[in-house]
């Protein structure tokens, strides 16, 4: 696996450590615990939103995350996201006493 990002579009291309490094300076500042977020992280976020949102065949996700089994993609790294659950967990924050307003 490359350890940079390269960008197509616009032919930039970003070293891995260095962006990694920008995601923990976005945490200190947010206030973000550094167990709770990561790069690992975007790759949950990118099979959820190419599935849900894109509407990405499952399969087409398993080849851009590299997964051996389907399973895996969807039992792993996609979760229900309808109008239905979102509700439910605004819901449940409310009920917690945390702010929906920060929480997308």
């Amino acid at each position: 696996m490359s350890n940079v990002l390269s960008d197509d579009k616009k032919q930039q291309v970003i070293a891995l450590g260095k962006l990694g490094w920008s995601l923990r300076r976005i945490e200190q500042a947010i206030g973000v615990r550094r167990e709770r977020f990561g790069l690992h992280n975007l790759r949950h976020s990118l099979s959820n939103w190419l599935v849900n949102e894109a509407k990405i065949e499952p399969k087409m996700v398993q080849g851009i995350l590299r997964h051996a089994k389907i399973q895996t993609t969807l039992d792993l790294y996609t979760q229900e996201d309808s109008d239905e659950t979102r509700a439910a967990q605004g819901e449940y924050l409310m009920a917690l006493g945390v702010s929906t307003n920060t929480v997308q």
